[in-house]
């Protein structure tokens, strides 16, 4: 047995090492932000999208640099090919069908070949580097997008975080209230001045408040773990939240997004339409240059060795250079209508991308409308569930009295409690409310980036 725990013992420390140690996370709104700015995964892939965007301009600029290819090439004639010519041209006297076998060659041929070429005009590629560089911002803004859509997520995602503490911290002082008035009224039973009824009433609202903090519970663990997986937090470490619900409320800044102009030219949206509506253009222009003249040029470089014998590599062995430079003017004549049917499709998909362009004018004009609205309305609404808090836990503290003096009995006493806490979590809700109203106004002003 003892051998058993020794070796137990050894597998254990052996296996610490690769065992990831937990980390704990201290996070501020700001900083769960900023970690999802950088560590969460549709970011980073955006991120990625915009590198290979980046590679495929230099990709598409190399095309018009010099390219410059070698090449080395050995041939073995093993049997050379046999010509028949006529005998006569050797020997007058021979007869006219008199042939004579001849072998043209050498057996060993050895090459190299040097080849630079040029691009010295075409409009097509330069109109198409701009294209490329138009589409790698698309893909700049694409990212911005995303970055825009998760901080929106993430922001919701802690602020419900903190309303569901905030829920939990309700729950555990009422079941405070509720375990002191429990042993008073189980003292006053036993006393014989209660019924035994009000004992069990307020049982029962303690075993249903215990419940409700389990369930709690259990409601903020798997949002902690989505706001692990939004911030790109391993999903075995630790989130500690540092925010309150009010902190976060006070300085949100209210007030300043709800009279803040819209200014489309902020907007996401609308920069990465204005940047298709670009992309389309340029596609125009670069239909169009299929029409004009381009120029190429050339230059060659060949060194041949011949030999009867493999002696490629002794200093004997002749090289014969040959030189070769060039240029190539292409003009297109027709393509029996083709480019021109290219060049029409392409203006009616500009047209189509500027009637989605004005239509998203229109509809974030409506958002925007909206998204303030809202808001309005649920600062409104914490404005009354402020009121209605203060004046519920007053009439709580008075029925307390009252209960304890035998005025008012325990389902009374149930009904007023119940009151209580609805207004409480009414009270945070609608703050919870307001403050992802203000991150969905946020994200439509483009005060996210």
């Amino acid at each position: 047995m003892n051998r058993r725990i020794i070796y137990s013992v050894v597998i254990f420390v052996l296996l610490m090492p690769a065992v990831k140690a937990q980390e704990i996370h201290r996070l501020t709104l700001s900083s769960a932000v900023e970690m999802a700015r950088t560590q969460n995964t549709n970011v980073r892939n955006a991120g990625y999208d915009m590198e290979i965007a980046r590679h495929q301009v230099w990709e598409y600029t190399a095309m018009g640099l010099p390219q410059v290819t070698s090449q080395v090439s050995y041939r073995n004639n093993i049997d050379l090919p046999v010509t028949l010519m006529p005998a006569r041209i050797f020997d007058p006297t021979a007869g006219p069908d008199d042939y004579i076998e001849m072998k043209f060659g050498v057996q060993h041929n050895a090459q190299f070949n040097f080849q630079v070429n040029q691009l010295v005009f075409n409009s097509k590629y330069l109109i198409g580097v701009q294209t490329a560089k138009t589409f790698k911002f698309l893909k700049e803004q694409s990212k911005n997008k995303t970055e825009n859509d998760v901080i929106t997520t993430v922001t919701q995602t802690y602020n419900t975080i903190l309303f569901s503490l905030k829920n939990k911290w309700i729950l555990e002082n009422t079941l405070k209230d509720i375990d002191k008035t429990y042993n008073e009224i189980k003292k006053t039973f036993e006393a014989g001045l209660a019924e035994e009824t009000a004992v069990d009433q307020i049982q029962l609202n303690k075993l249903t408040v215990e419940n409700a903090i389990k369930a709690m519970d259990r409601q903020i663990s798997v949002q902690y773990d989505l706001l692990k997986i939004q911030t790109g937090i391993d999903i075995n470490d630790s989130i500690v939240i540092v925010d309150s619900l009010e902190g976060v409320f006070e300085n949100a800044g209210i007030e300043k997004s709800l009279i803040q102009p819209f200014d489309k030219e902020k907007n996401i949206d609308y920069q990465l339409m204005k940047t298709r509506e670009e992309i389309s253009k340029q596609q125009i222009t670069l239909e169009k240059s299929a029409l004009i003249p381009s120029v190429n040029a050339f230059y060659t470089h060949t060194q041949s060795g011949q030999s009867d014998e493999f002696s490629f590599f002794e200093k004997s062995q002749k090289w014969f250079p040959s030189n070769v430079i060039g240029a190539a003017l292409v003009i297109p004549i027709t393509t029996s209508g083709g480019t021109i049917s290219k060049i029409k499709q392409k203006e009616l998909e500009l047209r189509k991308v500027q009637n989605n362009k004005a239509l998203l004018e229109q509809n974030l004009q409506l958002q925007v409308n909206t998204a303030r609205n809202k808001l309005a309305k649920a600062y409104d609404t914490y404005l009354t569930q402020k009121k209605n808090v203060v004046l519920a836990e007053r009439i709580y503290k008075r029925s307390l009295v009252k209960f304890t003096q035998g005025v008012i009995t325990s389902t009374e006493l149930t009904q007023v409690n119940t009151q209580y806490f609805n207004s409480q979590s009414a009270y945070f809700a609608a703050m919870l409310e307001v403050l992802n109203a203000k991150a969905e106004l946020d994200k439509i002003l483009g005060n996210n980036l």
